[in-house]
Order: C-alpha cells, then structure tokens, then sequence
C-alpha cells in the first residue's frame, strides 16, 4: 500500500470527524430541544451514520483490512477491528428503534457512538496505517 492511499484513510477520516462531532454536540443539546427537533437531529445522524459511515466502513474492511492482514501475515489479525463495525451497527439499529422521547437513552446511544467510531478512527491511523507505510521487510532466501 502506498502513502499516497493511506494518507486518502486519513483525509476521509478528517472529513468523517467533522460529521462524528455533531454526534456529540447533538447528544449534548438533546434536553433542549422540542421532540420534533429530536426526532430530526437523530434522523439526520442515522443517515449519515447508514449513508456514510457504514459503507466506508464495508469498504475498509474489503481493502484496508485485507492489507494489515497480509502484512501481519494472517487475514484474522483485524479481527477485532471488524468487530467494532458489527459494534457501528448494533448501536444503530438501537438508535434506529430508540423511543424519540428517552432521552437519556438518545443520549447514552450517541455518546457511546461517538466514543466508539472516534476511538476507531485512532487505532486505524496510529495502528494499521503505519504498518502499511512502513518498507517491506526483505525476504531472506537462506
């Protein structure tokens, strides 16, 4: 993999995280806000959330993952990062199913959302990416 696509990670990412913030500045304005306003603010966040960020995070695991699993030299290593996106979509269809009126659960749901994706985000840009821009280790033939 080259620099030049894992730098591509970290600007998507960059523009990904101006849309996670809201999550959390939305969790935080949810008391104050009518029902209505509830009911759109978390529509909009489930459509950026089904819209955008699971499919980038399908895409991932179809190309990014597969190449920290070659350079790890075993496909199961990212395991556990797949396992964060079954995590993305759980809580999404509970905030899906979430009643409009508990609040303290809308809440809890974006607040764990936003820790969740944010932490993601950092163990693939301080973790995998790194990996992948490091030369390749030569090959010893002895």
């Amino acid at each position: 993999m080259t620099t030049q696509e894992t730098e591509t990670v970290r600007k998507d990412h960059a523009t990904l995280r101006e849309d996670v913030e809201h999550i959390r500045l939305a969790a935080r304005e949810l008391p104050d806000v009518s029902p209505e306003e509830r009911h759109a603010i978390v529509g909009r966040i489930l459509d950026f959330l089904r819209e955008t960020l699971l499919p980038h995070a399908e895409e991932e695991e179809q190309w990014l993952y597969a190449a920290v699993g070659k350079a790890l030299g075993n496909p199961e290593a990212t395991h556990t990062m797949t396992h964060d996106h079954i995590a993305f979509r759980s809580r999404v269809l509970e905030l899906a199913v979430a009643d409009d009126g508990d609040v303290g659960r809308l809440q809890e749901l974006l607040y764990g959302l936003y820790a969740l994706i944010t932490v993601h985000f950092w163990k693939e840009e301080q973790l995998y990416l790194p990996l992948l821009e490091r030369p390749a280790w030569p090959v010893f033939d002895g």
